[in-house]
């Protein structure tokens, strides 16, 4: 037989089974009535509605966070600051909680890498790794369960609990950007996905309103403020004292830091260091001073404290505040002004 001819005969058949399959299978399905086809969009509105019945009581306990409020701004001047004393705040270490001095190494999660395939091609998951070089930490213990992740609208920072129900962290963390604020919550001692507790910010008290960018000597070292908490957390887990670094401290390598730095499990996991220096500036004479540092710091550091054990337990003398793109240095923001600015809030 021609080639050329068996080629139209198979080209026939394929035509007829397509035209005709066996079973009466339809290959050429008609197209799907209107009731199948999605929704255009003039069609939703139908569904909205406003909220009208009850919640059933078998479900009605699963509430909702509560919708974030903007928090309230209280500027002080430099006489109505004065007109607190710089003396120190002691701390307070609750009898229902451990004491360390050194918190547990957190196990890392970060290093599980799930392998997925879509098909037999090889594909990345979705999930944060980390690149943990510095000291992770889970522990809920005195003084390291106090620890603090400030989350604004401006961004993440890092604070520490200074009282019943107030945190102490950097100006900058704050978002002055809104006269009246913005609202904010913070979580205490969040290490992976969780949380000890969280509650929204309800006031915020500080000296001067550093907006983080372009910051001026005179703003850097009183780059401190104090959240003010819906919730009396700091009665529960306890909290830090403060107080006023001295010069004569200037090189001594007792400090500890802790904060939720951002290349370090994206804020998300806690670290510490310690045996660091801090170094007073001579030319800053202020109630506010700034002073470098050697910790190791890097952005989501910002408002972390600065604190050291004395006999009666640990004080924080300074919180973090800038880096130098310059020279390298690291700064942090303390002076008289900082238990000043503690002791206005924890008496409003």
């Amino acid at each position: 037989m021609d080639l050329d001819i068996t080629k139209q005969l198979l080209v026939q058949a394929m035509r007829e089974e397509v035209a005709h399959p066996p079973g009466g299978l339809n290959m050429c399905p008609e197209p799907a009535d209107d009731a199948d086809r999605p929704l255009d969009e003039k069609s939703l509105k139908k569904f909205q509605r406003k909220a009208s019945k009850k919640i059933p009581r078998d479900v009605a306990g699963i509430e909702d966070n509560p919708e974030l409020k903007p928090y309230k701004i209280l500027v002080a001047s430099p006489q109505e600051l004065e007109k607190f004393s710089a003396e120190p705040l002691k701390s307070m270490i609750p009898e229902w909680e451990g004491v360390s001095v050194r918190p547990e190494r957190a196990i890392e999660y970060e290093k599980f890498r799930p392998e997925m395939r879509l098909g037999n091609e090889p594909v990345d998951p979705l999930v944060v790794q980390g690149t943990d070089e510095r000291r992770r930490y889970n522990d809920r213990r005195y003084p390291w369960g106090c620890i603090c992740r400030v989350v604004t609208s401006a961004g993440v920072g890092s604070g520490i609990l200074i009282g019943p129900r107030h945190v102490l962290t950097a100006s900058h963390v704050v978002n002055w950007s809104v006269p009246g604020g913005v609202n904010g919550s913070v979580e205490v001692h969040r290490a992976g996905a969780s949380v000890r507790a969280t509650s929204r910010i309800n006031r915020v008290f500080a000296f001067t309103q550093v907006t983080g960018s372009g910051v001026p000597w005179s703003q850097l070292d009183e780059d401190y403020a104090v959240l003010e908490l819906d919730d009396n957390l700091g009665n529960r887990y306890g909290w830090l004292g403060t107080r006023t670094y001295s010069s004569g401290w200037d090189g001594d390598a007792f400090w500890y830091n802790v904060g939720h730095p951002g290349d370090v499990g994206n804020t998300r996991w806690p670290t510490w260091q310690r045996s660091k220096w801090l170094d007073e500036h001579a030319w800053d004479f202020g109630s506010g001073r700034s002073m470098d540092t050697d910790a190791d710091l890097n952005p989501g550091n910002s408002g972390g404290p600065m604190f050291a054990w004395w006999s009666d337990g640990p004080y924080v003398v300074a919180v973090v505040s800038a880096h130098s793109v310059s020279s390298g240095e690291n700064y942090c923001a303390g002076g008289r002004d900082l238990p000043r600015l503690v002791r206005w809030a924890q008496s409003s």
